[in-house]
Formats: C-alpha cells, sequence, structure tokens
C-alpha cells in the first residue's frame, strides 16, 4: 500500500531532496533492505507522527477539480474546529468580543463624525465667531456675533453666495395655543436663507415665501404634532411670550436631525426682530447672533479666510472691533471641534473620539494577536501537518487557502455570535453612550459595510500567520519540530502575551483614573450647597410675574420651605444662559479688562438660598440706595488683580456707558461645573423679574413637597405650565460625558481582560499538554504539587510583570495628558498604577493556576503509561 501511495502522491525527486539525517537513513536503508522497503519504511516513518487516518483525509487530493479541492479543505476545517473543540471556543469567544466590543465603538464614533451630513450644503456653509483678544494674546472666544455681519460680509465678499442668522431667545418662550399652554427652550429667529442652508425640506409650506413678513412661524414636526396633533396645520396661528405676539404657521419642517449642533423646536422670521435689532444706538455694541455663510464653491474657503482677516482688520482700525477679531470654522467642524462660549448645545470632543476610536482598533488587534498566538503555539501540530501535505503534493497555494478557510469559518462563526450579541445589547449601549433613539444600526447601510469590512479584515490579518508562515515550513524542520523549539517562536509568543497584556493593563488605569475624577468631580466642595433645592421656570409675562411677591409669601408660610429666591440664571446652567460683557474696568484704572465677564441678576435672598459664602462687603438689600449696585466673585477682582476682596469694597465698575457700585464679594463657587475653571462673575439686583426661582426644601417628604409646591404655583399662576428641576441633578447632568467615558471604558476593560485571559487560558492548557510527561517525571522524583504550580507559572507571572514595565511610562504619560482638560482634577498616585497592574496579575495567575492544578495533582501514571 505504502509504494502505491508513494507512486501515486509522491513529486517526483521528493526523496533526492531530503536533507540532513532523513536523507543519510534512507540511503542506509536502500542498502540494506532495498529501494521498495525503504520507500515504505520512511513514509511510515514520516506519517507516524501524525494522527491517526490522516492518509484517508489526503485520498484523491491530486485528482480533485477546484471545486472539489475547496470543498475538500472546507469540510476538512470544519473537521479540524469541531475536533480541538477548546481551541476552536477560545478562539471564536476572543474574536467574538473584540468583534462585538469593536463594533459598539466604531457605532459611536461613526455617529459623532456624521455631525451636519445630513446637510448637502455641508461642505459649503461656514460659521463666523469672534475671538476676543489683549493685544496678540488670545483671552476668550464667542461664537455669536454683530447682527449686521451677515448682510455685510455677503455684500463685500464675492465668494458668499448667502447668510442666516440665528438670534435665540434666552430661556426659550411659553406657546400659548387655545388654552394651552408648552414651553419651548429651543427658539430661534432667522433668516428666510435658514432652510437652504440647513437643508431642510418643508411638509407643508413653502420655503420661498416663508419668513418673508413679520410674525411668521414655522414649526417642527414634534411641535405640530405636539400643539395640534397634526401636521397640517399651516395658516392656524400660535401666540409667543417671547416676542409677545401672535404668530401666523407658515410651514412645517421635519424634526432636526441628532447629527446637526443646531436643534430648534420652533423657529419665527428674524424680521420680526428685525425693528428692536436695527433701532439700537450702536449695533457694534452687543454680539448676540449666529451668523452663517453659504459659500458658492467649497474650494473658495481659503480665499473667504484672507477676505475675513482683512476685513477684521479694517474693523479694527477703525476701532469698530479693537480688541476683537472676526474668525471662521466649518460647519462640520462645530461638533468636535468647538467649544467656545455660547454655543447652541453642548459639542463632543475630537480627542475623545478618536482616542476611543483607537482603542476600539487596540482591542481588535488584541482578538487578532489571540488568534495567531494560538496558531503560535499549535505550530508543532500544524507544521507536521503542512510537512505532511507538501511531501503528497500540496502547493503552496494550496496550503494558504487551506489555512485561509479555517480562518474565515471561525470568523464566520464570532461573526454571527457577534450579530447576536450587538442585537442583544445595543438598545443599553445607546443609553450608556448618550446615542438618540433614532440612531439605529439595523437600518444604516453604512453600519454593514462597517460591520463587513472589518470581519474582513479580522479574517485577512488572523488568517495570515498559518497562511504565509506556517506553509512556508520545509519539511524536513518542521518534522523533526525545530520550529517549535526555537527561539523564534518563543520570543513571538511572549512578545504577543506582552502586547496584549500591555494594552489591558492601559485599559484598566485609564479607568481606575476616569473613575477617580469622576468621583472627585462629584464629591468636590462647589462653594455652595445644591442638596435639596428645586429650581421653577417662572411665569412667561411680566404681567404674571407681578404675583410672585404673593406667591413666595404664601410659600414661606409652609414649614418644608425655608427661601425662595428670584434670578435670571442659576448655578449650573450654561454661559449661554446668561448675559456676557468685555471691556470692563474699574473707575481709575487705565487698562479695562478684555477677558469676557458674565452676569445675570438675583435678588437679596439667592445668595442665602444657595448657601454661598461673602467673604466681603455686603448682600442686596431692597433699602440699598446705593446707585447700580453689583456683587462680584473672587474670580472677577482676580482679573482686575486686586490681591484682597476688601481693597474692591466701595470702588466702581464701568460698563455699558454706567458706573456700577461693588458693594460684595461672594466666594468663588462653580458656575458652570467641576470641569472648567471659574469664571467672572457680575451679579446686578432685581427682585420682580428672573427666569428661575431656587426653592430651598427643608428635610421631609420630597414627593409631598413637590405635589404642595405646584398646588401654590397653580393657585397664582393657573395660566403657566410649571416646570422644575433639582439643582444636584442638574449638576450632576454636567458630567453625562465624564459618565459615559468611565462606563465606555470600564467595558472596554472587562472585555480586553476577557480576550486575553481566553488567550492565557489557550496558552497554559497547550503548555501544559505538552508537558505532561515532564510534570509526570518531576512528580515521580518527589516534586510537590506546588512546586509544579509553581514551575508553570512563573514564565506567565513573569510576562505579567514586564507588561506592565512597559505600559506604565506609555501610560502614565496618556493618562497625564487626558487629565489636562479638567480644570480641577486628581493627582496621580502609585495606586492608580500598581493597583491595575496587581489585579492584572491576580487575574493572570489565577487563569494559569486553573489548568496547572488539574495537572500537578493527577497520577503521573496516566501521562508516563506509554513510555
Amino acid at each position: 500500500m505504502a509504494k502505491k501511495f508513494l507512486e501515486l502522491y509522491c513529486r517526483p525527486g521528493l526523496i533526492e531532496s531530503i536533507e540532513g539525517d532523513l536523507e543519510e537513513q534512507f540511503e542506509e536503508d536502500v542498502e540494506q533492505l532495498g529501494t521498495a522497503k525503504a520507500k515504505r519504511r520512511f513514509w511510515w516513518n514520516v506519517i507516524r507522527f501524525f494522527r491517526p487516518g490522516i492518509i484517508k483525509s489526503f485520498e484523491g487530493t491530486r485528482k480533485l477539480n477546484n471545486y472539489g479541492m475547496f470543498r475538500n479543505d472546507f469540510k476538512t476545517s470544519l473537521r479540524v474546529i469541531k475536533r480541538d473543540k477548546l481551541y476552536s471556543s477560545i478562539n471564536i469567544l476572543g474574536l467574538t468580543s473584540g468583534l462585538v466590543i469593536a463594533m459598539l465603538i466604531l457605532f459611536y464614533v461613526k455617529f459623532e463624525l456624521s455631525y451636519e451630513k445630513y446637510n448637502p450644503n455641508a461642505d459649503k456653509v461656514v460659521r463666523i465667531t469672534m475671538d476676543y483678544m489683549d493685544g496678540e494674546t488670545l483671552v476668550d472666544q464667542d461664537c455669536e456675533t454683530y447682527h449686521n455681519l451677515g448682510p455685510m460680509i455677503k455684500e463685500e465678499f464675492p465668494e458668499v453666495g448667502d447668510f442666516t442668522r440665528v438670534f435665540g431667545i434666552d430661556g426659550g418662550t411659553v406657546v400659548r395655543v387655545g388654552e394651552s399652554h408648552f414651553r419651548e427652550l429651543k427658539v430661534y429667529a432667522t433668516d428666510p436663507s435658514f432652510f437652504e442652508l440647513f437643508g431642510y425640506s418643508f411638509l407643508h409650506g413653502d420655503s420661498e415665501s416663508a419668513f418673508r413678513q413679520p410674525n411668521e412661524v414655522v414649526l417642527s414636526r414634534a411641535s405640530a404634532i405636539r400643539y395640534f396633533g397634526k401636521t397640517d396645520v399651516v395658516g392656524q396661528s400660535i401666540w409667543l411670550t417671547t416676542p409677545s405676539s401672535s404668530m401666523r404657521i407658515v410651514g412645517v419642517v421635519e424634526d432636526s436631525p441628532a447629527t446637526t449642533h443646531l436643534k430648534f423646536d420652533l423657529l419665527f422670521s428674524y424680521s420680526t426682530m428685525k425693528t428692536e435689532l436695527d433701532e439700537r444706538d450702536d449695533v457694534w455694541n452687543s454680539n448676540d447672533t449666529f451668523t452663517y455663510l453659504l459659500l458658492e464653491r467649497p474650494d473658495s474657503y481659503p480665499q473667504f479666510q484672507t477676505n475675513l482677516a482683512g476685513l477684521s482688520e479694517r474693523l479694527r482700525k477703525e476701532d469698530y472691533l479693537p480688541d476683537e477679531r472676526i474668525v471662521s470654522e466649518k460647519i462640520s467642524d462645530i461638533h468636535l471641534y468647538s467649544d467656545k462660549s455660547y454655543e447652541a448645545e453642548q459639542n463632543g470632543e475630537a480627542t475623545i473620539v478618536f482616542f476611543l476610536f483607537g482603542v476600539a482598533l487596540l482591542v481588535i488587534v488584541i482578538a487578532i494577536v489571540n488568534y495567531i498566538n494560538l496558531s503560535t503555539a499549535k505550530s508543532l501540530d500544524r507544521a507536521k501537518e503542512v510537512g505532511i501535505r507538501k511531501v503528497i503534493g500540496a502547493s503552496l497555494g494550496q496550503l494558504r487557502i487551506r489555512f485561509f478557510i479555517e480562518s474565515a469559518l471561525i470568523n464566520f462563526f464570532a461573526g454571527i455570535a457577534t450579530l447576536l450579541i450587538i442585537a442583544t445589547v445595543f438598545n443599553q449601549f445607546r443609553l450608556v453612550a448618550g446615542l438618540p433613539e433614532s440612531f439605529q444600526i439595523l437600518k444604516d447601510t453604512d453600519s454593514w459595510y462597517l460591520f463587513g469590512g472589518l470581519l474582513l479584515l479580522s479574517t485577512v490579518l488572523s488568517g495570515s500567520f498559518p497562511a504565509f508562515i506556517l506553509s512556508s515550513f520545509k519539511p524536513v524542520a518542521v518534522l523533526k519540530g525545530k520550529f517549535s523549539n526555537s527561539g523564534r517562536g518563543v520570543l513571538l509568543r511572549k512578545g504577543l502575551v506582552i502586547f496584549q497584556f500591555s494594552i489591558a493593563i492601559f485599559l484598566l488605569i485609564q479607568t481606575f483614573t476616569a473613575r477617580e475624577q469622576l468621583k472627585y468631580m462629584q464629591e468636590k466642595d462647589l462653594g455652595m450647597n445644591t442638596e435639596r433645592v428645586v429650581v421653577v421656570h417662572t411665569p412667561p409675562t411680566r404681567e404674571q410675574m407681578d404675583n410672585f411677591i404673593a406667591f413666595k409669601e404664601q410659600l414661606l408660610t409652609y414649614t418644608d420651605y425655608s427661601n425662595a429666591s428670584l434670578s435670571t440664571s442659576v448655578p449650573g446652567m450654561p454661559t449661554s444662559d446668561m448675559g456676557s460683557t468685555t471691556n470692563i474696568g474699574l473707575v481709575g484704572d487705565v487698562e479695562e479688562q478684555r477677558n469676557n465677564f458674565f452676569r445675570y441678576t438675583i435678588d437679596s435672598v439667592f445668595i442665602k438660598t444657595m448657601e454661598m459664602e461673602l467673604v466681603a462687603g455686603n448682600n442686596f438689600s431692597s433699602a440699598d440706595d446705593r446707585e447700580n449696585p453689583i456683587i462680584v466673585n473672587e474670580e472677577a477682582i482676580r482679573q482686575w488683580g486686586i490681591p484682597k476682596a476688601e481693597n474692591v469694597i466701595g470702588r466702581k465698575a464701568r460698563f455699558w456707558g454706567r458706573e456700577h457700585s461693588i458693594i460684595g464679594v461672594v466666594k468663588d463657587f462653580h458656575q458652570t461645573g467641576v470641569k472648567s475653571s471659574h469664571i467672572p462673575l457680575i451679579f446686578s439686583y432685581a427682585d420682580r423679574y428672573g427666569d428661575y426661582v431656587a426653592i430651598r426644601l427643608e428635610k421631609g417628604d420630597v414627593l409631598e413637597q413637590m405635589d404642595q409646591l405646584e398646588e401654590v404655583y397653580a393657585s397664582h399662576f393657573p395660566n403657566s405650565p410649571f416646570e422644575f428641576f433639582f439643582l444636584d441633578q442638574e449638576f450632576d447632568a454636567q458630567y453625562a460625558a465624564d459618565r459615559q467615558f468611565e462606563q465606555v471604558f470600564s467595558l472596554l476593560s472587562l472585555f480586553a481582560m476577557l480576550i486575553t485571559c481566553l488567550g492565557l487560558f489557550g496558552l497554559a492548557s497547550f503548555t501544559v499538554a505538552k508537558r505532561a510527561k515532564e510534570i509526570g517525571i518531576r512528580k515521580v522524583l518527589g516534586a510537590s504539587v506546588s512546586q509544579i504550580i509553581g514551575l508553570l507559572s512563573k514564565g506567565f507571572v513573569s510576562l505579567v510583570i514586564i507588561s506592565s514595565l512597559v505600559s506604565l511610562p506609555v501610560t502614565w504619560f496618556l493618562v497625564q495628558g487626558w487629565l489636562d482638560q479638567y480644570a480641577f482634577r486628581i493627582d496621580l498616585n502609585i495606586w492608580l498604577f500598581a493597583g491595575p497592574s496587581l489585579l492584572v496579575l491576580l487575574v493572570a495567575f489565577a487563569t494559569v493556576f486553573s489548568r496547572t492544578l488539574k495537572i500537578s495533582t493527577a497520577n503521573p501514571v496516566e501521562s508516563l503509561r506509554d513510555e
């Protein structure tokens, strides 16, 4: 049989190509036994290294056509996967984990990068903003501009085709429809060209005729349904409290997509506000309008920037904008790259998005490395298989196809598992990542392309090692086991393990750091007390606000409420909820302060209600007869260069053409959250009108207190909606992005550790199996169980220690850079690095221990009986 098999399947000249010991042995056998017996002995010496039945699996190889060869390889690959259940399960589970994490993170990255992509004009629309300068030093940035800049730029710049202004209504407005009232916060006055620049199509109405007259309003689909229960409402009227007038509905458009930085509930014509804006004494005195420009061509942006710089310089020389510069940014860059005062919403951060993108790639690389590492560990078995296939005539291309088919099958099974897991957890992931409900992957063609591309990449990379490396081994070398025992094979496996654990340690340290930073921000002293403070939106009209005093007096008759204050903003609200001004200086000082100072009005009990601390001077009082009294915070006097708070009391600050007496200095508190630096604040006095009522609740049942509060509110403001929020929750909402970041990294760390430990488990299993006889001999010679476990574990444990030494310097640099984005941050300490490293070491030891314990306690007879 052997003779027939050799004559059928061995390549001509194969015997003559054999080198080394096998060649010498063959020649001796020829002399002693004859050629036929020598060939038979040679062949059985080769195949005895392989599994029983290997010859049968190769029968007919040379007679198969291409389809038959592929089918044979496919079946063989399935048998290999089925036979090596542990090896295959580890590979499939590892690749599945990597694919799941990578896909979920890539979904998030894709969403963040898709802002403004819905708009067909996105590549031609730019927003102009203002930079505040102190000489050549940039001191602040504001995304709102002067309302006359849009028309001026269109008139002077040939590359600008159109413009639109977007004027936001501070605090929103209340919409009255019949007897129903609705509070809307995202309300803007715009020019007619808004719909063209932002790519909105009308469901009802006509964009060509909309906003040509004052008092015209366009509703979003959701707003129309909320007000009327339908969308076909063109021609009907609604009442807006700001501006206080009746508005005729001229159109209904689709809701703002989730991927735009400028979302709205309703829009009304800019000409409704035009008279008020144009009659200002000085059009260069207030920048409170978003301005967007439509370029004629996308490639004209460099020329536009040049012309804009020239206009800015001209306005500086003409003393219209002596300390400001007009700059621009592409609309597609706003969400990830713009963080200026008065943004329409909280934007994302490009650094975090691309950081997560990089980590997602690292996770999938870890999974692929796992596959390659286990392939390397099993290289002896696979190399013998390669050797025998080459002996019977398989070409290099056939061998590579064979290994790629096996890799493709494992990745296919991992892909199916990945889809099932993603379908199960996606809704929960969407909540954790802060993605909108409208973001659905099953209807997104790009998501399927993304998944297919990632799966193909995983297949190619994970199959490359066995296909191109193992298939290139020489039959004589691999049959003697030279590769598996070589330094190259050992170093490759160790290097891959070190790489995996280095990434896992980095992810764990980042997770620990993010968790500590989040805890620090949540527990840091805010300079006030936000607990048990409920903030109620005030009635929409001044006529209704006349009842505020009576409302407050009745409320304070109940013992459940200790204070109630009125203000135009409250701590925790964004800068867009406050006014601001520059060029503020103290009377008598030579230089004015060019930084942006923020201001809002408060009453005489606001500081007490918030439990803030006055470090100098006095609080407001209704009996105060000083002219235009103001209270400032410590950051404001720091900007003025005043060393002590007492030194500023009694002095006057000059802004908006008036002088204001400084009567008090309040200790710095976090108006905009702990992540940002303190901002200079100026408080003016008002006790009748404001946007918010802050009420401090005494200890008791909060639900009962809120029911009572709503009842009192309704009795004084029957036609106003009762809307409120808790101040501590509003502050905590500012940390939503940091909380999401920490949760995402925790998930990444968990899966990275899972994948790495799966690989370690596989390597340990393979090592234990290969050293079973050695362990049996050691036990016969008296080695204890602990000695055996130590012997098998020390190599893996040393790799984890090396991984820590490799990872820690790089991780320290990256984590330090991440923390630098916080104005108030934790200090790095040794436990943030030692803790994760020790945790990884413990998990690695436990993984190896679970595989070594069984062999260490087994009867040595079991492993030595065949010797």
